[in-house]
């Protein structure tokens, strides 16, 4: 183990010590002589994952450390480069500058969401839940179990002969649907769902397996052995869903956030139009049609001096 990750988990541990100790305001997780990797640093990387995924993300404990590897890295290559003067290259300096400005653009778009004045959207909801009623329509669902025989290793009429011969033992009923589906079934996950497919919309399906499956009403009912791409398959019928229309209270806080949104883009897209049309703007037109190539081709190089 490196020392910088074994820097890490001596800080976790003490962390989840029960001495009592009170934590370090910015506990650190790297140091070499007067550079330091603090936990602020991991903190405000984490703000470049998904808010939904950081859970999962600080509960891997691998992907942590490597995380603070990778900062760590990043750090004292980053003072290589400053020793190196690196900085002071113009180029460089605007690169940097740039990076700073995206941050800055990014926390100040937060800052207007989070400071944003949200009127009562709940009528509004409810006005879009009526005039679109048909966006929260869902398909019916069907449950089926199946068994296929394939032709990969059979000659067609070897096939069917094998299916219906399947089918008669389901029909037979001495035996449960998912343990011949285990013993016979062609299809990879058998072994492990038994043939059973679960409730799905119909139109992952194969188009001749939909047409065959409509067919079925009954529970327990079992189609004739018939052929798609994959091969011959025997369905059992267990149950279907109609299609529904989802109600209000389902969908409610789904539009009302759709609704803040549009208030958030709104409010930026303001903001980009006054910084567009500020009067004391001055575009040197022709300076930015001089950065065009219009040869297709990277400029030569400058001759060196």
């Amino acid at each position: 183990m490196t020392k910088y990750v074994a820097a890490l988990v001596a800080v976790i541990a003490i962390a989840g010590s029960a001495r009592g100790e009170q934590p370090r305001a910015d506990p650190p997780l790297v140091v070499n002589g007067d550079i330091t990797l603090t936990a602020t640093d991991f903190e405000a990387y984490m703000q470049v994952v998904p808010e939904k995924l950081r859970a999962e993300f600080r509960a891997d404990a691998e992907r942590v450390k490597k995380t603070v590897d990778g900062l760590w890295v990043q750090r004292m290559i980053a003072r290589k480069a400053r020793e190196a003067d690196l900085a002071a290259d113009p180029i460089v300096a605007a690169r940097l500058q740039q990076a700073q400005e995206q941050v800055l653009v990014e926390a100040y778009l937060l800052k207007i969401e989070r400071d944003m004045k949200y009127p009562d959207l709940l009528p509004r909801a409810r006005e879009v839940y009526q005039t679109r009623i048909n966006d929260f329509k869902v398909p019916g669902r069907v449950h089926v179990q199946h068994i296929l025989v394939d032709m990969k290793c059979r000659h067609r009429d070897a096939a069917l002969k094998r299916a219906r011969e399947i089918r008669a033992e389901v029909v037979a009923g001495k035996e449960d649907f998912k343990a011949l589906a285990k013993r016979y079934s062609d299809d990879g996950s058998a072994d492990k769902n038994g043939g059973d497919l679960g409730f799905v919309q119909p139109a992952v399906f194969d188009e001749q397996f939909r047409t065959e499956i409509a067919k079925l009403r009954t529970a327990g009912e079992v189609s004739e052995p018939f052929e798609t791409r994959f091969g011959f398959h025997i369905v059992r019928f267990v149950k279907r869903e109609p299609d529904r229309t989802k109600p209000f209270d389902e969908v409610r806080d789904d539009i009302v956030a759709g609704e803040k949104q549009k208030i958030v883009e709104a409010a930026r897209a303001q903001l980009l139009a006054e910084v567009r049309n500020d009067p004391k703007n001055y575009l040197h037109l022709e300076n930015v049609e001089a950065l065009t190539n219009r040869t297709g081709r990277e400029a030569p190089a400058a001759p060196a001096k």
